[in-house]
């Protein structure tokens, strides 16, 4: 997969910063736009190579995953996405009432 190639899916609703919330093969997805800086240190720490940088599409990505924050047992995690495929490397709060719950970083 090039960089800035956008990851068109067969989902019938794709995450956008309009929708804010959408259901996906089984879990919900929401979007949050925050600094990578600690993320991508601490997964450098935990032996996660770092390659990160911005898709055209405003997904933040590491290597060929979208950065998404979830559940903290998940870490590390390849997950899929109504976006492409993600990886958890942050942690979401949310994830205490909704365990399904994804949040996917972008610049939006």
């Amino acid at each position: 997969m090039k960089r800035g190639t956008i990851i068109t899916t067969l989902a019938a609703v794709m995450l956008t910063a309009k929708l804010g919330k959408v259901e996906y093969l089984g879990h919900y997805e929401t979007w949050y736009n925050l600094p990578m800086g600690r993320v991508m240190e601490r997964a450098a720490a935990n032996g996660i190579e770092v390659d990160y940088w911005e898709r055209a599409d405003g997904m933040k990505m590491n290597g060929i995953n979208i950065i998404c924050a979830g559940a903290i047992d998940r870490y590390g995690e390849i997950v899929q996405t109504s976006r492409g495929n993600g990886i958890i490397l942050d942690y979401c709060e949310n994830t205490e009432n909704d365990p399904t719950l994804i949040d996917l970083a972008v610049v939006w």
